[in-house]
C-alpha cells in the first residue's frame, strides 16, 4: 500500500481526524487490495453521450446510469458511509480528510455517486493482474477455488485493517456470471462489519487479453440496495474496445 491514496490511512493527526482515517479504512483497503499494489499516473479518461471511456489499455467502456454522476472530491462527506463521520468532525478535521479525498480521487479510473449517496468506484490493470486470472473461467470454479480466493482476499483486508478496526468479513455469494456481453465476470458479495456499522460490497471483475478492470460497489447504511440496479445497468453495457 505505497500509493499516495493508500497514505491517506495514516497521518491525519489526532482526535476525529484519526478516527476518520480509521474508519475509511475498510473503503479504501477493499479498492487497493483487490487491484494494483501501486498507484499509477492518472489514466486519461472521458464522459461523452451518457458514457465513461478508459482511452488507455485496457480499453473500456459503460454507459453511466440513470439518478449516477460522476464523484468529486466535494461529494465525499455526501457519501453514504461518509455522511455521520463529518458530520462529526471539527474544522481542522474535516480539513484534513478533504485533503486525503483528493488523493483518493486520483488512486482509481473514476467513481460514480447515486443520487442518495451509494458508491462505485473503478479501477484497471493493464495486463495480467485480478483475483483469478490463471485458469479460464469458462470452465467455472469448484468450491475448493471459490474459498481459496475469498480467504486471500479476506486475510488481505484484515491485515490491512489498522488493529481497532479490524472488520467481521461475511462472504454472502461467489460466482462466475456469464450474461453479459463479456463473458465470465467475476462477481463477490461480502459483508464487513466495522465499528461504525455493517457494509454490503458488491464487486465485479471483468477480464481481457488487454488487462483487468475491477468495479466496486456500496450502498448506504440506510438501504444497503440503494442503488444497485444502477450498478447492473453499468455492468451489462460495460464493453472492452
Amino acid at each position: 500500500m505505497g500509493c499516495a491514496a493508500c497514505r491517506q490511512l495514516e497521518g491525519l493527526g489526532e482526535g476525529e481526524g484519526v478516527k476518520l482515517g480509521r474508519n475509511w479504512a475498510l473503503t479504501v483497503v477493499v479498492l487497493t487490495t483487490l487491484t494494483l499494489p501501486g498507484c499509477a499516473p492518472l489514466p486519461k479518461v472521458e464522459y461523452w453521450d451518457g458514457f465513461f471511456r478508459h482511452l488507455h489499455p485496457p480499453q473500456y467502456m459503460f454507459q453511466v446510469p440513470d439518478g449516477w454522476r460522476p464523484v468529486t472530491t466535494s461529494d465525499y462527506p455526501l457519501l453514504g458511509f461518509n455522511r455521520r463521520l463529518f458530520q462529526r468532525l471539527d474544522e481542522a478535521g474535516r480539513t484534513a480528510a478533504m485533503q486525503r479525498a483528493e488523493l483518493e480521487m486520483q488512486s482509481g479510473d473514476t467513481g460514480l455517486i447515486s443520487s442518495r449517496g451509494a458508491w462505485i468506484q473503478v479501477r484497471s490493470q493493464s495486463g495480467p493482474g485480478g483475483w483469478y486470472t490463471f485458469k479460464d473461467l469458462r470452465f467455472g470454479l469448484s468450491d475448493r477455488e471459490k474459498q481459496a480466493i475469498w480467504q486471500r482476499l479476506a486475510a488481505s483486508l484484515i491485515q490491512a485493517a489498522p488493529p481497532a478496526e479490524k472488520p467481521n468479513l461475511t462472504l454472502e455469494s461467489l460466482d462466475v456470471v456469464e450474461d453479459y456481453d463479456v463473458r465470465n465476470v467475476l462477481r463477490l458479495r461480502f459483508t464487513a462489519d466495522v465499528p461504525r456499522g455493517s457494509m454490503h460490497w458488491t464487486i465485479l471483475e471483468f477480464y481481457a487479453s488487454s488487462g483487468v478492470v475491477t468495479v466496486a460497489y456500496v450502498g448506504i447504511p440506510e438501504d444497503r440496495e440503494e442503488g444497485l440496479a444502477g450498478l447492473e445497468v453499468l455492468a451489462r453495457t460495460f464493453r472492452f474496445f
